[in-house]
């Protein structure tokens, strides 16, 4: 008997983020633990799930552009469907969704567990039946710090190809992720979305206390001339590569800067953060009144605002 996670939403971030959690799990209770492809992770033998519970990687990162995975991406969301309705319906075998109703993925046949469900009944149930889960929010901080060391050599082996591109030479700089897009859009994550001041008081004051001389720069929205002269008037060298080296894969560009940066302000990016949570011990977040808050990425789930997305 085996549990089978299918699909938690969300994008890349999301999807690491999930796949952390479910290896805790299957290596705290050494049970099977089967994953169904997701947009980004997909298993590395070609079939539609892989497992998680083998202190290995089974996976890897389908970095494709979106336009040439409509197909399996809609394959995916139909096979999910089904597979829930199989488990739903079939003795010995259990449906289940967990999480608040918003984040559930549509038309899904399963029992609702809600937000308070038991991870232990559910450890047990699958030792006696299939169990399919969706959902956001199976979640055991405890139990992925216990298991770190261990799951982030499996994540590294998995990203390897990512981050450690060639030629890289770049060192000792602060690398910042600037993310408004649904932030700017979700009242949720308000407190999320900094003005352009805000980040240029933080990206200046970590510099200065630092003393980093480079900065690295992702940003999901144009960013003003003015934005980069301020920095560079402060004797700062702005280094943008989505520009810079646009032929080049967007990933490989992202994970390779954030692995190897020195220092990490982001606005809590969950892509940010799950990459991060790889090798750094701690991040920045811009911060209105002080210039930057540091939270220890150990502590992140529970540390206000990171919380909002990061458990």
């Amino acid at each position: 008997m085996a549990l089978f996670f299918s699909s938690g939403g969300g994008r890349l971030g999301n999807q690491i983020l999930n796949l952390i959690h479910l290896i805790a799990i299957s290596l705290e209770y050494n049970i099977e633990i089967i994953k169904i492809n997701d947009p980004f992770l997909i298993a590395d033998d070609g079939s539609i799930m892989f497992k998680v519970h083998e202190k290995k990687t089974t996976w890897f990162l389908d970095n494709r552009p979106s336009s040439k995975k409509i197909f399996n991406n809609l394959f995916l969301k139909v096979f999910i469907r089904l597979i829930h309705l199989f488990f739903y319906f079939v003795p010995n075998f259990r449906s289940y969704k967990i999480g608040s109703k918003k984040n559930y993925p549509k038309l899904i046949l399963a029992k609702n567990l809600g937000t308070n469900f038991s991870l232990t009944k559910l450890r047990r149930e699958s030792e006696k039946y299939n169990v399919v889960l969706c959902g956001w929010g199976l979640r055991d901080w405890d139990m992925v710090l216990k298991h770190k060391a261990t799951i982030n050599k499996i994540l590294i082996s998995g990203f390897r190809e990512f981050i450690e591109y060639d030629n890289f030479q770049l060192n000792n700089y602060l690398f910042v992720h600037i993310r408004r897009g649904d932030f700017s859009k979700v009242d949720a994550f308000k407190d999320l979305n900094y003005e352009d001041e805000v980040w240029l008081k933080s990206i200046k004051k970590i510099c200065y206390e630092k003393k980093i001389s480079k900065v690295v720069i992702f940003s999901d929205s144009i960013l003003s001339k003015f934005f980069v002269s301020s920095l560079e008037s402060k004797g700062l060298e702005v280094i943008l590569p989505e520009i810079n080296y646009e032929k080049t894969n967007f990933l490989k560009l992202f994970f390779t800067y954030l692995y190897r940066g020195s220092f990490i302000l982001c606005n809590s990016s969950s892509l940010v953060l799950s990459i991060a949570f790889l090798k750094h011990e701690n991040i920045f977040l811009p911060s209105k009144e002080n210039g930057y808050e540091e939270v220890l990425l150990d502590k992140a789930h529970n540390t206000y605002p990171t919380s909002l997305n990061w458990n």
